[in-house]
């Protein structure tokens, strides 16, 4: 009987043969001395030890191609594409969230702090998420309640969940219009110890928002079409954890004034903000405003957005706006 050596070189011979010198099953039997059958489970053995390992290059598929132009065009630590299923947004927005929570679960470790805005790609990020525990995982919201169903609440509470970590909700609405209450809230002394946490997370999960009658918070009652139709007059185009930005990333100082929640330039400043962004009307405009800003290191977008985003992005060029 082979010992264990003998019997790995065995196996790569046989791989060898077959896979590189291109020899028939029946031919390798023949030359071995072997039975077809014992050669072709040899052949499953060399695979399923890792000898034998197959790659599959598709020429057509340009999510990498793609997201590499995203990675270079912005500057961007990571950008991840995953393919859009065409007509099923709801699919398109699952594959988004898989693939974010994947990357997300490379880069918390113990005693991390992770905040966490709202949207509902997030949502599908927290939903993806394997369970695992994380010793003194910290999870913070990072805008007031906008009194959604499910958002933004139940989505860090059920990513803390998911990974055995600390909840740490900001106690306020997202929203507060009058500037007596607003500064009553941020003099809390809860409040203000949420901020503090937040200023200590390391990593971000953000959805990026569109200025449009079709946005969630439009359509779930907290934010009016006719508010919405004066930001976009004030050139908003897009809105990262309810603060909003024009083309170029500017914050839109006046609107986001009234929000409870960590501020644009403090989520430019986190050592990790990921943005995870599916198909939808008004998104490439976003997106494309968000990455001017550089409020983005990893996005996480469907193939069909990114290539909106792209071509966008070369329209605004030519016109003398760029990619900065």
């Amino acid at each position: 009987m082979l010992n264990r050596g003998a019997e790995t070189r065995r196996l790569v011979e046989v791989a060898r043969l077959y896979y590189e010198s291109r020899f028939t099953q029946a031919k390798i039997a023949r030359s071995l001395h072997l039975s077809r059958p014992r050669i072709q489970r040899m052949l499953q053995q060399a695979r399923s030890l890792g000898i034998v390992t197959i790659t599959i290059a598709d020429p057509l598929d340009a999510t990498a191609t793609v997201g590499r132009d995203l990675q270079r065009m912005f500057g961007l630590d990571c950008a991840i594409v995953v393919p859009t299923v065409r007509g099923d947004a709801d699919a398109t927005k699952a594959r988004v969230g898989e693939a974010g929570a994947r990357f997300l679960e490379t880069l918390l470790e113990d005693r991390a702090t992770l905040a966490v805005a709202w949207g509902t790609t997030v949502r599908a990020v927290a939903r993806a998420l394997h369970p695992r525990r994380l010793l003194g995982l910290r999870v913070v919201q990072m805008v007031g309640e906008l009194g959604l169903a499910t958002e933004p609440s139940e989505t860090f509470r059920a990513i803390a969940d998911r990974l055995h970590g600390q909840a740490i909700a900001l106690p306020a609405p997202a929203m507060e219009k009058n500037p007596a209450v607003r500064r009553s809230m941020l003099h809390s002394a809860h409040i203000q110890e949420v901020f503090r946490i937040l200023r200590e997370a390391t990593v971000a999960l953000t959805g990026v928002g569109p200025v449009t009658s079709e946005a969630t918070i439009v359509k779930r009652g907290q934010v009016t079409r006719d508010v919405m139709l004066d930001l976009a007059m004030q050139g908003a185009v897009g809105e990262i954890n309810t603060k909003f930005f024009d083309r170029r990333g500017r914050p839109l100082r006046s609107i986001n004034a009234q929000i409870i929640g960590m501020e644009l330039g403090d989520i430019r400043r986190m050592p990790k903000v990921i943005a995870v962004v599916s198909e939808g009307p008004g998104k490439a405009p976003a997106v494309l405003g968000a990455l001017r800003g550089k409020y983005i290191d990893v996005l996480v977008i469907d193939e069909a957005l990114a290539g909106q985003v792209l071509a966008a992005n070369t329209d605004k060029a030519s016109a003398g706006i760029g990619a900065g």
